[in-house]
């Protein structure tokens, strides 16, 4: 947006919400975290996704432009009509925008975001959760755990009971998974027979012991069917961000992996561990460069291709050998200049030869122990996933 040298004056988040005729629970889960209340303020009013920064922003032109109006014409126009004229004529974002009763939007929008059978929010609704959870460590260090779950023998149950009998099992596991969640977290009904829970403030052992606590809720209510109860059963794997994983996708599959395991023996739960590395990996497309740690191991930069990173590590294409035990700095992301990129100390660990055209494999061990450098390699690595090929 080019305003981040900009002073932006514009009233708190609360205050904000007074001026607007909005409360805290209006906005998503009513929750207000630094700028992120301006934003979720701003898509409330016209359902475009803003930075926390860039709204901030927007609201104090907005609020200059609605002071403006009421001296034009006389009268208060709203900051609702302010707020459309902004983004229709100074800064065009919306184009032929429809007036309709909040309520009724709210009503169609809720609708589009729920399992029909069960309740539940679906899938559309996950994509965007998790998404938010992500961004949330990334602007709060704050981290998260998903748990996939899956209805075991369930074919079974639907050639034994019928389609029917199968629909009252899913309604019967969503509505224990519901009343068993807490009220923040996210209760999702994936596909088929398959649910999934958003855990937002959740560690590994956290999302272990919830996952317990589900499977045992759904084993403890059986499902009726002809007049008698039936136990139905789930399985359940869990993976924390960012321990697991680094990306939203990664921490799917390795929620599903854990899932996989689990369902070896049915009725249990189990969380993902990585046997082989102590950090997840993330695949990763950019160019890094190598400059020397003490000035005598290298003469001169040397620019090389990451092809996966980690909190612990990378693994990267050279053109040139780097001996093992080669200290380096690392920069990664150099041609972004515009992106804060990241800056590490780094060891080489192994040296492989790819072929003779090919170059040399060379990994690194570095050891990103902050917070604020986990939060920025996950930055790094969703830029990266986004970057045009």
């Amino acid at each position: 947006m080019g305003q981040e040298s900009m002073v932006c004056e514009v009233p708190e988040v609360h205050e904000l919400l007074m001026q607007v005729g909005l409360k805290a629970e209006d906005l998503a889960h009513g929750v207000i975290e630094g700028d992120q209340g301006y934003a979720d303020a701003l898509h409330l009013l016209t359902r475009m996704h803003f930075t926390p920064e860039d709204a901030r922003c927007f609201w104090g032109e907005i609020l200059r432009h609605h002071q403006g109006l009421n001296l034009a014409l006389g009268r208060d126009v709203g900051i609702r009509v302010a707020v459309c004229d902004y983004f229709m004529n100074l800064h065009p974002k919306m184009r032929d925008p429809v007036i309709v009763e909040v309520q009724v939007l709210l009503q169609k929008e809720q609708g589009a975001l729920l399992d029909e059978l069960t309740g539940l929010y679906n899938r559309r609704y996950f994509n965007d959760a998790i998404s938010r959870e992500v961004e949330r460590f990334k602007r709060f260090g704050q981290r998260f755990s998903l748990i996939m779950l899956d209805v075991d023998h369930f074919k079974r149950f639907n050639d034994n009971y019928g389609h029917l009998a199968g629909d009252d099992a899913l309604k019967n596991v969503a509505s224990v998974l519901q009343n068993t969640a807490r009220s923040f977290d996210h209760v999702v009904r994936y596909g088929g027979e398959e649910f999934a829970l958003i855990l937002p403030h959740t560690d590994c052992e956290q999302a272990i012991a919830a996952a317990e606590r589900m499977r045992l809720a759904v084993a403890g209510n059986p499902v009726k069917v002809n007049g008698q109860e039936v136990v139905v059963t789930v399985s359940l794997g869990a993976a924390t961000f960012p321990e697991d994983a680094i990306n939203a996708r990664d921490l799917v599959g390795r929620a599903d992996e854990a899932l996989y395991e689990a369902k070896r023996t049915r009725n249990t739960s189990s969380s993902f561990s990585e046997r082989s590395r102590r950090f997840p990996r993330a695949p990763i497309n950019l160019m890094v460069l190598f400059t020397s740690h003490d000035g005598s191991a290298m003469s001169e930069p040397v620019k090389v291709s990451a092809l996966n990173v980690s909190f612990g590590g990378m693994l990267c294409l050279s053109p040139t050998p780097i001996l093992p035990g080669t200290k380096v700095e690392v920069a990664l992301d150099v041609e972004a200049p515009n992106q804060r990129g990241l800056r590490v100390s780094a060891r080489v660990v192994r040296l492989e030869r790819e072929s003779e055209e090919g170059g040399f494999g060379i990994a690194l061990a570095f050891d990103l122990s902050t917070l604020k450098e986990r939060r920025d390699l996950v930055r790094l690595v969703e830029l990266n996933e986004n970057r045009p090929v």
